[in-house]
């Protein structure tokens, strides 16, 4: 669906404009559809139309507008039925109307009722944790009885992000961060991969213009700079599927620009040094009849062609076919070398398999797959959802709940191995220690190793897609806080913080985040700016820090009054530099004042000399400012030690 920018109308255009798109919506509705069905589709239009008679959007235009164009991408590109379309145009009515649910329920029965009630937002005096956290959290309870809700909010999200230029900033920067955080994920984990492009991409056009426009612009002028390129690669694969009687086409799509940003971040490279800023989708027809074979075969095959004409890159082989992703989406994914001397990426899937790609698991309900792909992980988030109610409690205020959320809205998937080759599904960036926390609780408990891949590693170590992982326990081994920062996965967080309870050790997590650029500790003269994404988080700064006194000029609404008590079982990264007149002993004897005398560890210490006088730079973990001030204090006092003197990046 292309979204017009609009403008202001008078009354009269704006009427033929709410004709025209009711118009276009009851005709595609009515597309493989029951004419009662779509009876009851009207009798919803013309309900919700009366109950927003009166309202309008910010742009000045009637508001029955959105509910349309919400039912539109409900029906036409996420494919939902009947029930879910009249919920769509409905969704609105109970919470911004004086129509009731039991309304609802008495005109278009209890199904359509339960749906527009999980999408009605709650108003409260006072909410548990936030505004947007509390109404995040009852949508995702629906997930337990039906997914159709979460589908038709993801609608409703993606209609908001194309509108979104009509908002004021501070609106814009609370939408974005919650699409990021919450809806484009929740969309991947959906197989919606259209909507989780799309949705990333509009979120990061408002929340970075600049950026945005200059990326967009450099894959404009490479798209016309390749094209002949990419047409001279693609020419010979397409010859040579017709010589084997393969029915295929094949799409180049370039990446979004978030996702090049993305990569560049990641990779910390500039644009000419990425790879695959396009991807070459070979679509295939299966073969029937007599010369019918398998869509892996056929998939095989077609690669088996390409590796005839090009040279493939080592190790850029995977096989999502026998191993489907978590969100079910499946293809055979490899890298050739082009005549400019680059690597093109291809991905050959099966007709069947590029429409899962889009629809995700809407397929999987139409089909009725079995329990797999997608219906795993909705299966598995039940559970999960469950576990969070029974034990953290959704009406706590630690904050764990969206912590769980994330743990289970993961992006991406990597497959690992037990010793016996037993397959163990994990989020991108999972630990050894997740991985001990997925076989047992008491194994995650009692880890004191790993190997991974035969190698012995920290249960700390991040695993790869494939690895095999043992790992070895001792019964005298207990959670530790820190643990908690080495863990992804809601089970690993949930099962640590329960045995760090029983250990009587606090594990509510600080709602302040500590920053980087200047290394504040408790006790030091702190500043706070409030997150604006609705999570209550608060980025803690010292005050005379540099990145402080700017976010101070541009976003001094956020700031906020900042007392953290010291908490002994909490520890910050500090960094020390020592100065003085080298001599025999003095590194040993600075280390001992450290470790032993104060008991802080140090996590690492480096020491130069030149012409007698010697440099220390020591990384170290202490629990508040008063703490380092006296270990500077003490330092002092040591024979030749010239200086002392803390080191931070961010301060004047």
């Amino acid at each position: 669906m292309v979204l017009i920018r609009l403008g202001k109308r008078n009354e009269a255009q704006y009427n033929q404009l709410v004709q025209e798109q009711r118009d276009i919506f009851l005709k595609n509705a009515a597309d493989n559809r029951l004419p009662e069905d779509l009876d009851r589709i009207t009798q919803a239009y013309e309900y919700a139309y009366q109950a927003h008679a009166k309202q309008t959007r910010k742009t000045g235009e009637p508001y029955i507008l959105h509910p349309i164009a919400v039912a539109r991408i409900v029906n036409e590109e996420i494919g939902l039925g009947t029930n879910p379309i009249i919920a769509s145009l409905l969704h609105d009515v109970v919470e911004d109307t004086p129509h009731t649910v039991e309304e609802v329920r008495d005109l278009f029965g209890e199904d359509i009722a339960f749906l527009v009630e999980g999408l009605t937002k709650e108003k409260k005096e006072q909410y548990e944790l936030s505004m947007q956290v509390d109404n995040i959290r009852k949508m995702l309870l629906t997930i337990q009885y039906d997914i159709r809700a979460l589908l038709i909010k993801l609608a409703d999200r993606l209609h908001n992000m194309r509108t979104l230029a009509d908002m004021p900033l501070n609106k814009q920067m609370k939408i974005t961060g919650e699409t990021d955080f919450f809806f484009a994920p929740l969309a991947n984990r959906l197989g919606l991969y259209k909507v989780k492009t799309e949705l990333e991409n509009l979120s990061f056009r408002f929340r970075s213009p600049e950026e945005y426009t200059r990326i967009q612009k450099i894959l404009d002028d490479y798209a016309r700079e390749t094209q002949s390129i990419r047409t001279r690669f693609v020419a010979p694969i397409e010859q040579k599927l017709r010589e084997n009687g393969i029915d295929a086409v094949i799409f180049q799509d370039i990446r979004s620009v978030y996702s090049i940003w993305r990569h560049m971040k990641q990779k910390q490279v500039p644009f000419n040094r990425l790879e695959s800023v396009y991807v070459f989708n070979i679509v295939f027809q299966p073969m029937t009849g007599e010369c019918e074979i398998s869509e892996k075969n056929q998939s095989l095959k077609i690669y088996s062609l390409i590796t005839d004409l090009y040279m493939e890159r080592v190790g850029s082989f995977h096989n999502y076919v026998d191993n489907p992703k978590a969100n079910g989406y499946e293809a055979l994914h490899c890298m050739f070398m082009t005549e400019h001397g680059t690597w093109a990426e291809v991905h050959i899937k099966s007709a069947r398999m590029e429409e899962a790609s889009v629809h995700g698991c809407i397929v999987k309900r139409h089909k009725n797959v079995g329990i797999g792909g997608v219906d795993a992980w909705v299966e598995e988030f039940r559970g999960t959802l469950k576990d969070m109610v029974y034990h953290d409690g959704f009406n706590n205020k630690d904050g764990f709940f969206l912590e769980g959320v994330k743990a289970n809205l993961y992006n991406d998937d990597i497959r690992v191995f037990t010793p016996k080759g037993e397959q163990v599904l994990l989020p991108s960036n999972a630990t050894a220690l997740d991985f001990a926390y997925l076989i047992h609780s008491e194994v995650g408990n009692h880890s004191q190793f790993a190997r991974v891949n035969g190698m012995l590693c920290s249960i700390k170590t991040v695993l790869k897609r494939g690895d095999r992982v043992e790992i070895g326990t001792d019964s005298n081994i207990m959670p530790q806080k820190d643990w908690l920062d080495a863990v992804v996965t809601y089970k690993a967080k949930s099962c640590i913080r329960n045995a760090l309870r029983k250990q009587n050790i606090s594990v509510k997590p600080s709602r302040y985040i500590f920053a980087k650029c200047c290394s504040p500790l408790p006790g030091d003269e702190l500043l706070g700016f409030e997150a604006q994404d609705g999570s209550g988080k608060v980025f803690v700064h010292t005050r005379d820090c540099e990145r402080a006194i700017k976010l101070s000029t541009e976003h001094g609404e956020t700031i906020v009054n900042v007392d953290i008590e010291v908490d002994e079982t909490m520890f910050y990264p500090a960094h020390l530099h020592v100065f003085g007149v080298d001599r025999r002993g003095i590194t040993f004897e600075i280390s001992q004042i450290i470790s032993e005398e104060w008991g802080v560890n140090i996590n690492s210490m480096t020491m130069t000399t030149k012409d007698s006088l010697f440099d220390s730079d020591i990384h170290l973990e202490v629990r508040s400012a008063k703490e380092i001030n006296s270990i500077i204090k003490r330092l002092e006092s040591v024979l030749g030690v010239e200086e002392v003197r803390r080191v931070t990046i961010g301060r004047r």
